[in-house]
Parts: C-alpha cells; structure tokens; sequence
C-alpha cells in the first residue's frame, strides 16, 4: 500500500481523533483494511470508499456512531441521550447539529433558534477547548432545551406567526421597551399587521423603508439609541 495512503488511513479525521485514543487502535484498524484488500491495491477509489466504511463501523462498535446520528433538540431527547451509552462529547455535538438541522429545516423558526445555536456553539467549543466538561456541557444544554420547549409552548398561546413570534421572543425581557412603557407581545402583533400591510419589504427597498418608519410610531416613548436597535432588529427578523 502506498505511503501516502497510509498515511491517510492512520490520520483520523478531528470526530475521531478525540476518541480513537491509542495508536494500537489505528494500526488494527489499517491491518484489517490491508489484509482486506491486499490484492486490490490499485483501486484506490474504492479502498478509500471501503476504508470510511471500516472506520464508521469500527467508530459504531465504540459509540461513536452517535456522531452521525441525527437527533432532536429537546428536553425529552436529552435526557434520553443521558441514559444511553456512549460519551458525553458524541451527544452534545449530535444536538448542536439536531439544533443547526431544525433551523435548516425551518427558516421561519430561525429568529428564535439561532439565538439559542449561537449558545449551544459556545457550549460546543469550549467542551472542545477543555474549558468545560461532557457532562457539565450536557447539563448546559438541558437549560437551553428548556428554553426551547418554553418558546414552542409560548409560540402556541400568544398564536402570532412564526417571525412575528421570534420579535416577541427576542425582545420579551428587553428592558428598554419596559422603561418606555411598550409590551413587547403588543409590539410583536404591531409587526404582524405591518408585515401584511408591506409584503414584500424582504425584497423591495421602498417598503423596507415604509415598514421601518411604521416601527417606529408605537416606540416613540423608549429612548432613542435603544429605539433604533430595537427597530433594527425587528427589520432584520422580518427580512431574513
């Protein structure tokens, strides 16, 4: 087998290298794929193909399997997730990939979920930078899942659409709309009626600049910096 090939097969890729810990491990790993396919060293194509399949199999029997399995990000998932097998690092980053995939799946749920993958992310990383745990990023996670679930049962009662539901969600403990006397849920209605009343503001300059000076009329009691900044941000929930 050439050398470069061996060298491919005994650098894993990051997912594993964390996991994969003793080179005894990598070296049965490349003694099955050589004896496996000795005779067909020449197609290299497919031993590559059979190779990832090895190592995927292998990574099954070892739990990592779990980092390709996708997984929804909730309470009810997560403690599942805690119950089963396997470590903590490998459920953590299926869940921040269950919460980038939901997102994916859903642009309209994106006001309130990207706020919470940006945490999940910063969970993500410092668990990879050793800043903090397994567990202990598991048990952060728990809190944001929490989170969520609290904004779909919201999202049900308040009945707003989905991205005028994300401008409430987003602003519902904003203190400068509560020292200007405005409720953040009347706010968020204001911004559906407008968002029927200019339907093509994503698109269309002129109405984006409409539908801005209309935010502005039930914020004229907040402070002007913080008017602005909330203005911006109902704009670009509308828009994105």
């Amino acid at each position: 087998m050439r050398w470069w090939l061996r060298s491919a097969i005994l650098s894993p890729s990051p997912e594993l290298r964390d996991h994969i810990t003793t080179f005894k491990r990598l070296a049965q790993l490349y003694a099955a794929v050589r004896n496996a396919y000795a005779d067909k060293v020449g197609f290299v194509a497919d031993l590559a193909y059979k190779t990832k399949r090895l190592v995927e199999e292998a990574a099954m029997q070892d739990g990592l399997g779990r980092l390709t399995k996708s997984v929804t990000f909730d309470v009810k998932t997560l403690e599942a997730l805690r119950g089963e097998k396997g470590p903590d690092e490998g459920k953590v980053f299926n869940l921040v990939r269950g919460l980038q995939k939901e997102i994916d799946d859903d642009a309209n749920a994106a006001p309130v979920l990207q706020p919470l993958k940006d945490r999940a992310e910063r969970i993500l990383k410092d668990m990879e930078s050793r800043k903090t745990t397994g567990l202990a990023a598991m048990d952060l996670l728990a809190a944001l899942a929490a989170e969520k679930d609290a904004a779909a049962k919201a999202a049900k009662e308040t009945g707003l659409s989905p991205k005028a539901f994300g401008i409430f969600w987003a602003l519902k403990d904003d203190e400068a709309l509560k020292k200007g006397g405005v409720a953040p849920l009347d706010l968020a209605k204001e911004a559906e009626k407008l968002m029927t009343r200019f339907p093509n503001a994503q698109v269309n300059a002129d109405e984006q600049r409409q539908l801005r000076a209309a935010l502005y009329r039930p914020l004229l009691g907040v402070e002007r910096d913080a008017r602005t900044k909330i203005v911006d941000l109902v704009i670009e929930s509308v828009t994105r």
